[in-house]
Order: C-alpha cells, then structure tokens, then sequence
C-alpha cells in the first residue's frame, strides 16, 4: 500500500499525515455558542495538536472562554475569539507530515515563548531538511506568565521532556537557541525552579547550540524565541556627519523590575567639541 489510516493518521512511507476526516470536521464548524459545543471544538483540536505549531498559543483567544463558566449563560464568544478561530482554520488547510526518528538518531529542538504560552517542535535534520517530529505546547498558568524571558523558554524544554520524554531517553537532543540556558542551568543559583528545573533536565543528554539560519517554512513560526512586540528595535536619533573614530563615546544604561515586566535601556553618544551630544541610537529592550 502507498498509504493507509493506523490510528486516526495517514500513514505513508515519507511519514504520517493528519486525518482530512477530523481537519473537516473543524472546518465545518460554526462559532461556538455554548459551552458544550466549545468544549466539543477544543476536543478536536486536542487530536490534531501534535501537528500544530504553537497550538495552545493560538488558540488561547477561544479556549479561554471556557474559563470561570460555571453556568452555561456565563459563556461569551468574543470578536477575538472569532478572528482566532478563523485564524485556525487556516492553519489546517497546510498541516506538517510528520516523520519518524530512527533509533538514537540526533534530534533537534526549537523553543519559543509568549505572555500566554509556550512551545517547542522536534525534528530531525536530513541531508540539511529539517522535518518535524512533533509539536508540543502549552498554555501558562498566572503565575507562569511573570517568569523572566529565560525561564518561560526552559519551562518550554521542560515540557517538552516530559511529554516526548520516550524521544530525549532514547536520542541525543540539540536545543538550538540564541539564550545561554546551558550556562544558566550550570549555575541556577538565582532562581530555585531553575535549580529544580536543571537537576530534572540534567537526566537526558541535551546539548545547547545558538540557533543558525531557519531551514524550511516548517519553523516559520520559531524564527524567533521571543514575541517581537517585546523588542523595541533600534531607533536611530542621529547619524554622526565625520569619522568619530578617535573620539570618546560614552554609553549609558539604565533599567527596571516591577509587576508589569522588566526592561533595559541603552543610549550611545560621543562627544562633540564644544559639548557631549546624542548622536547615535537609543536600543531599548523589553521582557514581560
């Protein structure tokens, strides 16, 4: 056989595929107007989930309406409930064929995080292709949602060890990220669920990587780890009119911590000769 349907995947020798059964089903869907009918859509969203990237992310507009509905007449389907909803029926029309790793083949992880959620795909890198394995996310609890950027992401890789540990028991794991977590977790002095987190992780034999170039419209959605919203790009004040290279710059720094978030702030100036003036940029970076 070319391919056939094993337990509610198409399977076929390059991989297996989703179900078009259950993508239709979602598709065919209205809005939801009770619970009970919202319940029945996260039910079948739950059976695709390991095909969709970033799935609890993208579909926490419309879950969390399910949250604090103790009575049916509490439910309320809001305008981004809707625009998140059609947003997900567009992403079942091009579902990943997965594959499968051989046995103690190297594998790949990529992590990413955001106000409300985080997640990570595994894959598998061919002859410089890199195919999925799985997809696996989350959604954050309250207090989760105030971790520091660095702890989102290895509370990443901590699910994701434990939901796919039978992968990270049985293959070597390189997680490829541009944030040092394999010297954070070295010397997790700073934080107490990170030296709880490091000694969890410290079982399976992870490696730390920075993160190359993106191959594949596969990991579109991990080009980057963090939101982009919560980094301000550079915004240019003034570019210098001559060489300053023998000159004196000076740079300043400043920052803050409270409950709305932490953030950075940078500002480069040299000295001009009659008095010191901003003639370079301002870089401001954020984290919830």
């Amino acid at each position: 056989m070319e391919e056939g349907k094993f337990l509610g995947f198409i399977v076929t020798n390059g991989g297996f595929k989703v179900n078009p059964e259950k993508v239709q089903a979602i598709e065919r869907m209205p809005s939801p107007r009770n619970i009970k009918e919202m319940q029945r859509l996260a039910g079948r969203l739950a059976a695709l989930n390991r095909f969709l990237s970033n799935h609890a992310a993208k579909s926490y507009p419309f879950i969390s309406t399910l949250r604090n509905c103790v009575k049916k007449q509490e439910f309320k389907w809001t305008s981004e409930a809707e625009t998140a909803f059609q947003q997900m029926k567009a992403c079942l029309i091009e579902l990943p064929t997965l594959t499968a790793p051989f046995e103690k083949e190297p594998l790949v992880l990529y992590l990413s995080s955001s106000d409300k959620a985080v997640g990570s795909v595994l894959l598998v890198d061919r002859n410089g292709v890199q195919t999925p394995i799985y997809y696996v996310s989350r959604v954050l609890t309250d207090p989760e949602t105030r971790y520091s950027t660095m702890e989102k992401l290895v509370l990443a890789l901590l699910h994701a060890s434990r939901r796919l540990r039978r992968y990270f028991t049985g293959h070597v794991i390189t997680v490829l990220t541009n944030f040092h977590i394999g010297t954070i977790l070295q010397k997790p002095e700073t934080s107490g669920r990170l030296a709880k987190w490091a000694i969890e992780l410290g079982g399976h034999n992870i490696l730390y990587r920075p993160r190359p170039a993106i191959k594949g419209q596969v990991l579109a959605d991990f080009i980057t780890e963090v939101p982009a919203d919560k980094i301000k790009e550079c915004e240019l004040v003034e570019i210098p009119e001559k060489d300053t290279a023998d000159e004196t710059w000076m740079l300043y720094t400043d920052g803050a911590s409270n409950e709305d978030g932490a953030g950075a702030g940078l500002r480069l100036a040299y000295a001009s000769p009659s008095r010191w003036e901003q003639k370079a940029c301002v870089h401001m970076l954020t984290h919830s």
